[in-house]
């Protein structure tokens, strides 16, 4: 005679019944297991393990004799049934099936009795080491794509040299424009700070001395070798190296350059070599105005501060600031606008995607030209010491 819990399986589960004997538990199958049926069966499984794990029967016993219709379902809820004896430690018994039903569901059950191993928690040097090697791939990468950029770049500048009429000549004047015209005024601002900030530092130290005539010589030489071309490059690599990125990478985004390589045109003559060329002259014209800025700060500083005179200042500035220095700051300011320039279109050229690729290679347009800026100063510097210059 059933009990009262039973009695509760029966009313909630007509898809099966449970009987309870001294030593194992019995489950008949009523209804066909199908999908269609899939509710009467998953309504009483519930109380059914809790029934089982109750009575602490260490066998059970499930009887599918006389069931023809079925499905995958029965794998499923049969997978269900295995799992829950084995956690339980129930040597489960299943009576009645067909050699096309064993078949069938020793086909099927493989993927849903396996065991998956949770995932280990990744340590935090687990983490640091995985971001050190992620960034350092990236690194590799993004050297061999500049390199390989700057190699297209090279051999489509001869071919432009050799076919001037191949790069598109009409733009030029618009990016000379808005890379040199636009940058005048953030150039001559900076480099008038940065004049006032050397002049105002060297003249605290040269008054101990009494050698304040010399600070024309410290901020001109100072701008024109290394702070003029440097801070020039920056706030270019700001302005034109983010703008050609986000241009060119909007333009990839809306499938405008793959329409300019199906009509045939070559995107480095077309879109690249332009700009290149326009940041590449602008740049040295740019360090000009911030040398000239520079002075003048400085200018401001000695005479207000240390009292000079402007007619002695920038005497001595003249005396200081040979051709040599001026020309090293040019030098400077012409290759590393190359970079900038060639930077920023390498980087829209590797935009993928909507929006947020174009956000994320325009900050690493700045990122990696600011870090090639001060590599290759330093390399400059190194150069021009070996030389003499």
């Amino acid at each position: 005679m059933k009990n009262r819990s039973e009695e509760i399986l029966a009313a909630e589960s007509s898809a099966f019944d449970v009987q309870f004997f001294q030593t194992y538990s019995y489950c008949r199958l009523l209804l066909p297991c199908t999908l269609e049926h899939s509710e009467e069966y998953e309504r009483g499984q519930t109380e059914l393990f809790h029934l089982l794990t109750q009575k602490q029967h260490k066998r059970f016993v499930l009887d599918a004799t006389g069931m023809v219709e079925y499905d995958s379902f029965l794998v499923v809820w049969i997978a269900g049934i295995k799992r829950f004896c084995a956690d339980e430690a129930i040597t489960l018994d299943v009576q009645g099936l067909t050699p096309q039903m064993e078949a069938f569901i020793t086909l099927l059950e493989k993927p849903l009795l396996r065991h998956i191993e949770p995932e280990a928690e990744p340590t935090s040097w687990y983490r640091y080491v995985e971001s050190v090697g992620e960034a350092a791939r990236e690194f590799a990468q993004d050297s061999r794509t500049l390199i390989e950029f700057i190699g297209e770049f090279s051999s489509s500048f001869v071919q432009t040299i050799l076919h001037p009429k191949t790069m598109r000549w009409r733009d030029f004047p618009a990016h000379i424009t808005k890379a040199g015209v636009g940058a005048v005024p953030i150039v001559a601002l900076i480099g008038f700070l940065m004049g006032v900030i050397i002049g105002y530092q060297g003249a605290m130290q040269l008054a101990q001395f009494g050698a304040e005539v010399y600070l024309a010589d410290m901020v001109a030489i100072s701008m024109a070798r290394e702070l003029a071309p440097l801070m020039t490059a920056i706030i270019v690599a700001g302005r034109s190296g983010a703008a050609f990125a986000a241009e060119l990478g909007t333009m990839q985004v809306s499938e405008e350059i793959d329409a300019l390589k199906t009509m045939g045109f070559s995107v480095m003559r077309f879109l690249i070599m332009p700009r290149v060329l326009a940041v590449t002259l602008v740049m040295p014209l740019l360090v000009l105005f911030s040398d000239l800025a520079g002075i003048l700060g400085g200018l401001l500083i000695g005479t207000t501060v240390l009292k000079l005179s402007v007619s002695g200042y920038l005497n001595e500035t003249k005396i200081a600031l040979s051709y040599t220095h001026l020309l090293t700051g040019l030098i400077k300011g012409g290759v590393l606008g190359m970079i900038i320039s060639l930077v920023g279109c390498m980087r829209g050229l590797q935009v993928r995607g909507g929006a947020e690729s174009v956000g994320h290679f325009t900050t690493a347009a700045v990122v990696t030209g600011i870090f090639l800026i001060i590599l290759a100063d330093a390399v400059f510097t190194m150069i021009f010491q070996a030389l003499g210059i």
